[in-house]
């Protein structure tokens, strides 16, 4: 199936991408203060100026060749606003009026024709920075919109999952919580992944898809960026916070509310117009670098005695880390090299977050897997202790359990205290062994006879109980006969036929006249116990068994 997706994503790309463009990237004139500087190309060119916020770049040139017959001139800005003039007339403008312009790609329809000249008026919005120059390009009107979804194909489906991955990560995450299961894990790897998810659709434009607002696309990138710290700093105090030394914990409280504070000031100041997002950058590139360097020095992100869960988190973490090194090679070395090649025309970082996800799912599916086991072994534990080792029925400790909610229930129910008779007699003369022989066989056939009907119980030693609820007290009587006839049937081989006295009591008998069960005074279970007792020694006492006498 994923051999069969890559195949349909390939296919895809193939038919989206644009059969044929024209390349704009040579003969350019740039103007900056008057000063004329000819470029060979832009591809390569950086300007060498910083510029200041309200300068101006005026690129000119010509188009000596134009076998299209709608062009779309396509081209990439980073924060500034531009204008773009055809044979001297102005025919697309953009961002002017803004504080903060963003950055993206814009399509400029163009007339048909040869010798065309074209001028391309940018106008830099954030100071003390430079420009660098994208891919100036022709596409046919056609493919204006899909040839450059479709050479980024994998990083527009990667984001497109993260998102809604993300989405439904929080959504159970939240689900669970009210119904009181552990769910900050998942709830932190959602909000990773959609974090994560958004920030790959704006970091590489692929949300013009949807949104040709290129300051909120950018803005939105940058937000995610600058969120994602806190979401991946809580999952790791989630995951070792019982590991970590008070200092450690301290550190961590530090970090957090220095990136919610990061967060929160470079906002106001951003929306303020007094410093732009981008402009903030190398801050939070060096508290981002720092707290990494910080968690491994700690043995926070991972230390050898970490379990399986911690170290699939680390491993995401390296794998990410790996993947933007590789992505800042792959820039420079497509860039000053001037190569042409599908592999280095897309960014690579899309894989390093869908990898880092993986990694952080399957540390969450790895923490379940243990937390599961973890309270399969406590239930098995706690089953344990309301066991009987010898009959497997249940114990005196699980009957004084369902004694404490009969005495909380309003329904009837019936009690049936069971004695064996001639356990005694086979302990002597034949040992305990064939005893226990005894009372194993009688409690499979008494566990029998009550399925369905009530709770079977070893109290202790040769005494027995049936709990029966109210809605199988009719049943009593013919599970009492089924115990019976059992009794005969599975005597065969034992050193004596096995026989009991039984006595049955009832809730509603204790009841008052005129006192239905909704309106009951409070009755003990241990009463109703004492009854169904009483009636059995009184039948024990009437028995002239042999066995009694052996």
């Amino acid at each position: 199936m994923i051999l069969l997706f890559v195949v349909f994503l390939i296919a895809v790309r193939y038919n989206g991408v644009a059969p044929q463009s024209v390349r704009l990237d040579k003969g350019w004139t740039v103007t900056y203060k008057g000063e004329k500087t000819g470029v060979e190309s832009l591809v390569n060119y950086t300007f060498p100026e910083k510029l200041m916020s309200g300068d101006s770049l005026i690129l000119e040139g010509r188009i000596s060749a134009n076998p299209l017959s709608h062009p779309i001139f396509r081209f990439r800005t980073v924060h500034s606003a531009v204008e773009v003039f055809e044979n001297g007339k102005s025919v697309y403008e953009y961002g002017k009026d803004r504080m903060f312009p963003g950055c993206g790609y814009h399509y400029v329809h163009l007339n048909h024709g040869e010798h065309q000249s074209l001028k391309v008026v940018l106008v830099e919005k954030i100071d003390n920075r430079k420009i660098t120059f994208s891919k100036y390009e022709l596409l046919p009107e056609e493919y204006a919109v899909s040839d450059y979804s479709s050479r980024h194909i994998f990083a527009l489906v990667i984001g497109i999952f993260l998102i809604l991955f993300g989405l439904l990560a929080v959504m159970v995450g939240a689900v669970m919580r009210i119904y009181g299961v552990n769910y900050f894990r998942l709830l932190m790897i959602g909000l990773l992944s959609f974090t994560f998810g958004t920030w790959t659709m704006c970091y590489t434009k692929l949300i013009q898809v949807v949104s040709y607002n290129l300051t909120f696309n950018t803005t939105l990138e940058y937000i995610c960026l600058y969120f994602a710290p806190i979401p991946f700093t809580l999952l790791l105090w989630n995951m070792q916070k019982t590991r970590l030394s008070q200092a450690k914990t301290w550190v961590m409280k530090f970090l957090l509310v220095y990136e919610v504070a990061y967060l929160v000031i470079s906002s106001v100041l951003h929306f303020t117009g007094l410093l732009f997002y981008p402009q903030m950058l190398v801050f939070f590139h060096a508290v981002v670098f720092a707290g990494l360097v910080y968690f491994v020095y700690s043995g926070i992100l991972y230390n050898k005695k970490m379990d399986e869960s911690g170290k699939l988190l680390s491993r995401g973490v390296l794998f990410f880390v790996v993947m933007v090194v590789a992505d800042l090679l792959r820039f420079n070395f497509a860039r000053y090299l001037a190569v042409d090649n599908p592999l280095l025309e897309s960014s690579w970082i899309p894989l390093g977050t869908l990898g880092f996800v993986f990694s952080l799912v399957q540390s969450y599916v790895v923490y379940l897997v243990y937390i599961l086991e973890d309270r399969a072994e406590k239930g098995a534990l706690a089953t344990m202790a309301y066991l009987d080792a010898l009959t497997g029925l249940y114990n005196r400790a699980k009957c004084q359990q369902i004694f404490d909610i009969l005495d909380k229930s309003f329904g009837d129910y019936a009690f049936v205290s069971i004695d064996m008779n001639g356990l005694k007699a086979v302990n002597d003369k034949y040992g305990h062994n064939e005893g226990d022989k005894l009372i194993k066989v009688f409690a499979g056939l008494f566990n029998e006879a009550f399925a369905g009907v009530g709770t079977a119980i070893r109290v202790g030693g040769d005494e027995f109980l049936a709990i029966v609820r109210s809605e199988h007290v009719a049943d009593v009587n013919d599970a009492v006969k089924k115990m019976t006839d059992l009794q005969k049937e599975r005597s065969e081989g034992l050193p004596i036929s096995l026989e009991v006295a039984y006595g049955v009591a009832y809730k509603h008998e204790f009841l008052k006249n005129g006192f239905s069960m909704a309106e009951e005074t409070h009755i003990d279970a241990e009463k109703v116990y004492h009854l169904s007792d009483e009636r059995m020694y009184a039948m024990k006492a009437k028995m002239k068994s042999k066995l009694a006498r052996f």
